[in-house]
């Protein structure tokens, strides 16, 4: 009978790289983009998408996946935790 533990049959897997989230508010519902930022494709995709959608008027707030209340953001930051983009406030 083997003597071997788990730990030596099991295959070290290394933990995963933090992810990061665009999330875009519509009318439709929400759509989520996710990134790790040490891929520069999947930063450009989420980078591509805020500028889409900022450029269509929706605000950009910079939170963290616990909720935590947000700031205002301009510009795309690959490092942020979460970015929530709102659409535009219509009044009457």
């Amino acid at each position: 009978m083997s003597t071997q533990t788990l730990a030596q049959l099991a295959p070290v897997i290394p933990p995963t790289a933090p992810r990061h989230e665009l999330c875009i508010l519509d009318r439709s519902g929400d759509m989520k983009i996710a990134w790790d930022a040490s891929k520069a494709e999947e930063v450009a995709t989420a980078k591509q998408a805020f500028d889409t959608w900022i450029k269509k008027g929706y605000a950009a707030y910079k939170t963290t996946s616990s909720g935590q209340k947000g700031e205002v953001i301009r510009q795309f930051d690959p490092q942020a935790e979460r970015i929530t983009l709102a659409p535009p406030m219509v009044g009457g």
